[in-house]
């Protein structure tokens, strides 16, 4: 038997993400990039009549809907994560105790190898339960996301024809534009008078059957 049998045994738990991207582990953080030269002016031609853009983006990150919906999720992440990392945390405790002991003759083997097989069944529910949070998290993210979507699209349709606008393009698709032709601000306007911020805020985990869990994760998989 190995002594290293359960080195970082409890490492390596799925990382709680997201989608939109939502749940998941911070990244390193990088070097410093060089400061970008300074963009040249440019001079606009006139606004194109009926023609408007918009970022979903911009709009997620500074309305009070949105920063509601995202400030939310954290938090629900932040409290799953938390018993799970203190029983990680306990677990490798025992693991490295078990590691440090099988370095000498055990006086009883029987009781070696019962302790080894506890820790084994500890550790595949941690992964378990981790697996199950994740997809609750996902669930949540994605029922959240669609909640989102619905009071999102009345906003842009109100602002799409309170500016008279012909056609309406996400504002990423176009190299540069008249910000005249923005109306981003009219439909962080009218998403955040629809007043669902609160309802985000009141936001609750979704709570899976094991059943469900499965059949969400394999539909990740795919």
């Amino acid at each position: 038997m190995s002594s290293k049998f359960f080195a970082a045994a409890a490492s390596g738990l799925a990382a709680f993400a997201v989608a939109s991207g939502a749940f998941a582990q911070a990244a390193a953080p990088l070097a410093k990039a060089p400061a970008a030269p300074a963009a040249p002016a440019i001079t606009h031609g006139a606004p194109i009549a009926s023609l408007c853009v918009f970022s979903a983006g911009a709009v997620r990150g500074t309305s009070a809907t949105g920063k509601a919906l995202d400030a939310r999720l954290k938090a629900l992440q932040t409290t799953a994560e938390a018993p799970l990392s203190a029983r990680e945390k306990a677990l490798q405790t025992k693991i490295d105790a078990f590691n440090a002991a099988a370095k000498t003759p055990a006086a009883d083997i029987n009781a070696r190898e019962k302790q080894k097989s506890d820790l084994e069944l500890e550790q595949s529910a941690l992964q378990r339960d981790a697996a199950h949070t994740q997809m609750e998290l996902v669930a949540t993210a994605d029922a959240a996301q669609q909640t989102y979507s619905v009071e999102l699209q009345p906003a842009v349709i109100s602002a799409y024809q309170s500016k008279q606008c012909g056609v309406l393009l996400e504002r990423s698709a176009v190299a540069i534009f008249n910000p005249a032709m923005d109306i981003t601000p009219q439909i962080v306007s009218a998403l955040d008078a629809r007043g669902k911020a609160a309802s985000f805020q009141a936001l609750e985990r979704t709570k899976l059957t094991p059943q469900q869990a499965a059949q969400l994760a394999a539909q990740l998989q795919r």
